[in-house]
C-alpha cells in the first residue's frame, strides 16, 4: 500500500486560526460556562475549551461535556471546587492525560473536565488529538466570552465538509477505539470518513482485541443508539474492526441458508438491522397508534441498542445447527435459536455487558421464532396475555425483532402476502400490547392469597397454582369479577 502523507492547508499551519465561516452560536456552554467562571472575574487563567464541545459549539449543537485546559489545570479545578463547594474527581480521562472533573453539588451532570496543556502549547496539545473536528480550541475570555478559535489542522474546513479526519498518520495506532469514535462522529453528524482515515483505520483495526472491551462496548452502544447505524455497522465490519470485537460473527459470513432467504446467514443479520431502522423511520405507519409508546420504550434503559445487537446475533446459532435434509438438499436450522443464545450469553459476559443488558440480548436471541409462531392465524388472545405477563416489554422487542426478520427475508420462497399479514400482525399485537396487556399487567388481582386462606387452605404451593388460573381465566375473559373469581377458587380446592 502507498505511503500515507498528511498535509495541513497553508493557510492553518502554525496554529492560524480558520477563516470565519461559521457564524459562532450561543449554545448552553456559554452559560454553563459563565456559571461556573463568573465568581474568578477578571482573575482568568489562560483557559481554553477544547475538543467535542468546540465542534458542537460551531454546529449549534447541545454539548455533552465541557473540556477545559489550562497550564494549571488541578489548580483551578481545585480553586472552583472551594468557590462553589464542589466535587473534585481526579481520574484518566485519556491514557496519558490526566485530568480533573468538578461536579455540581446542585446536578451531577453539571461538570467542567479541566486538563493540563499537553506538549507544552495549545496547538501541540490538538495536534495529539484524534480528528480535525476535535481538534480546535476556544479562548475563554472574562465573562465567559470566547476568542478567535485556533485551527492547526484544518477542522472548520472538515466541519464545512463534513469530513471526518485524523490529526495524523498514528492517530489509530496510538489508541485503536478512536476506529469506533470514528464511525460513531461520522453516524451522529451526518459526515463521511476522509479516504485516508478509512485506510489508516483498516491498517489498525486488529489492535482492537487488545483495548479494554468496556471502552469498545461504549462506542458500540453509542453508534447503535444512532437513528441510522446499519450503514456504519457495514464500514466497521469492511474496516475488520466489528470481527475484532465480535469474533463469533465470522462464522456467519459464507453461511447459506434456504430457499425463504436470498443472503447468507451474515448478510440477512445485517439486512435485518436495516429493516429494523427502517420500521423505526416511521413509526405511525408502522406500529399505529402504539407508535409513541414504543419509542418511548425503546430510548429507556438501553434497549434499542441491546435490540439492535440482537438482530446481528440472532441468528449465532445457525452455523453450527446447519443441515441439509437427505433426498431434498433442503438447508434446515434445527435448534438454532436454542444454541444461538449459548453463543450470545458467552458472547455477552465477555464483552461485560451490564446484567441487564445480558439477559435481554439472550431472551432476544432465544426466543426470535417465539414471535412468528404468535403471528399465526387461530392464536388465542390469552396466548399473549401469557406471554405478557411472562415477558413484560420485552415481548415488543420480540415483536420489532419479528416484524424485521420478515422483511429481511427476500429469498423465493418468501411469500409476500405472508410478509404483508405478519406486519400488520405485529402493528395489531403492539397496539393491543399498550391497549390491553399493560392495563391488565398494573391491573390489582381480582383475588389475593388471603383471600384463599380465608376459604380454609392450607399456606403452601397450591394458593400460588390457583391463584395463577384465576389470572389465566381472567386474561382469556372467562372471569371479570372478584365474585367469579372466589367461585372459580372454590372449585380448583374442591369445596
Amino acid at each position: 500500500m502507498a505511503e500515507i502523507i498528511f498535509q495541513v492547508p497553508e493557510d492553518m499551519a502554525n496554529g492560524a486560526s480558520s477563516p470565519e465561516r461559521f457564524e459562532m452560536s450561543t449554545t448552553d456552554a456559554t452559560s454553563q460556562l459563565r456559571r461556573w467562571l463568573a465568581p474568578l472575574g477578571s482573575d482568568l487563567p489562560s483557559l481554553f475549551m477544547v475538543g467535542g464541545a468546540v465542534r458542537d459549539h460551531l454546529l449549534g449543537r447541545p454539548h455533552k461535556d465541557l473540556d477545559l485546559i489550562c497550564p494549571q489545570a488541578e489548580a483551578l479545578a481545585r480553586r472552583l471546587g472551594r468557590i462553589h463547594q464542589a466535587t473534585v474527581v481526579p481520574f484518566l480521562k485519556k491514557a496519558d492525560a490526566p485530568c480533573h472533573r468538578v461536579v455540581s453539588p446542585a446536578d451531577p451532570e453539571d461538570f467542567l473536565d479541566l486538563s493540563p496543556i499537553a506538549g507544552g502549547s495549545v496547538a501541540a496539545d490538538l495536534g495529539r488529538r484524534d480528528f480535525t473536528v476535535n481538534a480546535m480550541a476556544l479562548p475563554i475570555l472574562p465573562g465567559a466570552g470566547f476568542g478567535p478559535v485556533i485551527d492547526p489542522l484544518g477542522g472548520r474546513r472538515d466541519l464545512e465538509t463534513r469530513i471526518i479526519r485524523a490529526c495524523g498518520p498514528n492517530a489509530f495506532r496510538d489508541d485503536p477505539v478512536r476506529i469506533l469514535r470514528a464511525v460513531r462522529i461520522a453516524a451522529q453528524l451526518g459526515f463521511v470518513m476522509a479516504p485516508v482515515t478509512l485506510d489508516l483505520a483498516r491498517r489498525e483495526a486488529a489492535a482492537l482485541v487488545s483495548v479494554a472491551v468496556e471502552r469498545c462496548v461504549k462506542e458500540i452502544f453509542d453508534l447503535l443508539a444512532q437513528p441510522a447505524s446499519a450503514g456504519h455497522i457495514r464500514i466497521l465490519d469492511e474496516l475488520g474492526a466489528l470481527e475484532a470485537i465480535l469474533p463469533e460473527i465470522r462464522p456467519l459470513k459464507g453461511c447459506g441458508q434456504n430457499a425463504y432467504h436470498h443472503l447468507d446467514v451474515w448478510g440477512h443479520s445485517l439486512a435485518v438491522l436495516e429493516q429494523l431502522e427502517a420500521l423505526l423511520a416511521e413509526p405511525a405507519a408502522r406500529f399505529g397508534a402504539a407508535a409513541g409508546a414504543v419509542l418511548e420504550l425503546l430510548h429507556t434503559r438501553r434497549r434499542l441498542p441491546v435490540l439492535k445487537l440482537a438482530c446481528l446475533l440472532h441468528d449465532l446459532g445457525k452455523p453450527a445447527c446447519r443441515r441439509e435434509a437427505p433426498g431434498t438438499g433442503q438447508v434446515l436450522f434445527y435448534g438454532h435459536a436454542k444454541a444461538g443464545a449459548v453463543q450470545a450469553e458467552a458472547a455477552a459476559r465477555r464483552l461485560k455487558l451490564a446484567t441487564h443488558d445480558r439477559e435481554r440480548l439472550v431472551l432476544l436471541v432465544a426466543r426470535h421464532m417465539q414471535a412468528a409462531d404468535w403471528s399465526r392465524p387461530g392464536v388465542r388472545p390469552g396466548t399473549l396475555m401469557k406471554w405478557g405477563r411472562r415477558l413484560g416489554d420485552d415481548m415488543v422487542l420480540l415483536v420489532l425483532l419479528c416484524m424485521a426478520d420478515t422483511l429481511a427475508k427476500r429469498g423465493p420462497a418468501a411469500d409476500a402476502d405472508e410478509r404483508r399479514r405478519r406486519l400488520q400482525w405485529g402493528r395489531e399485537t403492539l397496539e393491543a400490547y399498550f391497549d390491553i396487556v399493560v392495563p391488565a399487567l398494573g391491573a390489582r388481582p381480582l383475588i389475593t392469597g388471603r383471600d384463599l386462606l380465608a376459604l380454609g387452605l392450607a399456606p403452601g404451593p397450591r394458593i400460588g397454582e390457583i391463584l395463577a388460573r384465576v389470572t389465566a381465566a381472567r386474561d382469556a375473559g372467562q372471569i371479570t369479577t372478584r365474585r367469579e373469581a372466589l367461585e372459580m377458587a372454590r372449585k380448583a380446592a374442591g369445596q
